[in-house]
């Protein structure tokens, strides 16, 4: 057995050292062969009766999304990558979603990759300025894209949205795989020169400044206060979009909100690591939907996709908040008290949340502009980023304080 795995290792160091020896030429195979997948899947999508209308306004939100990089990374490069490594993965799941209509699924199914896409994008910044890596997304887009396959099966299995709801799952998965191919891929081409990690230590010493002001949702009042504020905007919101629900003909549509609602709890419960940031999730992912439901009805129609985009934007709401809950419980498991944790989880996720939405919305802007009924999906990606920054942590903060956790002897007096 010790020879064997004596074998494996130098087997996987030769071939790691054979990697670095000729990682370009690799590299360059590998995104060659992306790069004929995609050519020959732009076509594809192009004779499906794609509108040269909408896909102008999806690459002028692209770049737009790529500004907004930019203001994150600081890095020409990075911000690039970061931008257009969802693209191919839409591309690829054209062919398989033939036949169904696109509406705005494909633009918020870049928006779940594009969130992806920046906090990878952080990872890379991290370890170029402290050497170190954070934890990476990974876990989190597996839940979130999960959930969205579970809600598409759920609500949509039959009827006249299995189409578009095949689609967004397709197109989830593939933009998400794409970002999880070339980021890395993208990294190894990148440089960071002194002058970068000069610049790049300054803006992260200015955000933190302003970071660790939204973190005192962590501090009991704020957390309480802030609590009740969201709660008050889901009644609010709840009696808003009731004109809504009667756009869509579903059958038990009570029974399926439950079945939902009892789905996004389990989740997240299993991903954050307890029943609190579960409760608080649920409550998030509700609130968003709803703010998006008002908006439709304050439109009096609502887009033949709104039901599987409502879907999406779930799904990208449980990512950016897994993507904080998960650093936090990671904190906690290291010895810290959950309020501190929570403190230090929104001070170093936060950034990447805030950028990771501003870069949504700004993809958004152009094909808002071309049809504002799809406002509401922006209205609802705004809220699910002031509910993965500040309302669930403030829902987690206020839920302790009503039922304290349970600590241990050396949690009370100090660990020997």
């Amino acid at each position: 057995m010790a020879g064997r795995g004596s074998g494996d290792g130098a087997g996987a160091g030769a071939a790691w050292q054979f990697y670095l020896r000729h990682h370009l030429v690799l590299l360059s195979i590998a995104l060659s062969v992306l790069g004929v997948a995609t050519g020959v899947t732009t076509a594809y999508s192009l004779l499906q009766g794609g509108s040269l209308r909408g896909a102008a306004a999806v690459a002028a939100g692209i770049v737009l999304a790529g500004i907004v990089s930019w203001f994150h990374t600081r890095h020409i490069g990075l911000a690039i990558l970061t931008a257009l490594a969802p693209l191919p993965g839409l591309l690829w799941a054209a062919p398989i979603s033939v036949g169904s209509a696109f509406g705005a699924v494909p633009l918020l199914a870049y928006v779940f990759a594009y969130g992806l896409s920046v906090m990878l994008a952080q990872d890379v910044l991290t370890r170029a300025l402290d050497g170190s890596a954070a934890e990476y997304p990974h876990k989190s887009a597996a839940a979130a894209a999960g959930l969205a396959a579970a809600l598409g099966f759920l609500w949509f299995s039959h009827g006249r949205h299995t189409g578009a709801a095949f689609q967004a799952v397709a197109d989830i998965g593939f933009s998400g795989g794409a970002v999880l191919i070339l980021m890395p891929m993208g990294e190894a081409l990148l440089h960071f020169d002194e002058n970068f990690v000069a610049r790049a230590n300054r803006t992260r010493e200015r955000r933190q400044r302003w970071l660790e002001k939204i973190a005192l949702v962590a501090v009991p009042r704020w957390g309480a206060s802030i609590a009740g504020i969201t709660l008050i905007f889901t009644a609010l919101a709840w009696f808003g979009a009731a004109p809504a629900f009667s756009f869509f003909h579903f059958d038990n549509a009570l029974a399926l909100a439950g079945a939902s609602a009892g789905l996004v709890f389990l989740i997240a419960t299993a991903a954050a690591g307890g029943w609190r940031e579960g409760l608080a999730a649920t409550l998030a992912v509700g609130l968003v939907s709803l703010m998006t439901l008002w908006g439709f009805a304050i439109f009096e129609r609502a887009p033949r996709e709104a039901a599987v985009g409502i879907s999406l934007l779930a799904a990208t709401t449980l990512f950016l908040i897994l993507c904080q809950a998960r650093c936090a419980h990671a904190y906690m498991l290291a010895g810290d008290h959950s309020a501190v944790a929570r403190l230090r989880a929104v001070e170093e996720i936060g950034g990447p949340q805030i950028f990771a939405v501003l870069g949504g919305l700004a993809m958004l802007l152009p094909s808002v502009v071309g049809r504002p009924i799809y406002a509401p999906y922006a209205v609802g990606l705004a809220f699910a980023g002031a509910a993965a920054l500040a309302f669930v942590p403030a829902l987690v903060t206020a839920s302790e304080m009503l039922v304290a956790r349970r600590r241990s002897v050396e949690d009370l007096y100090g660990r020997r």
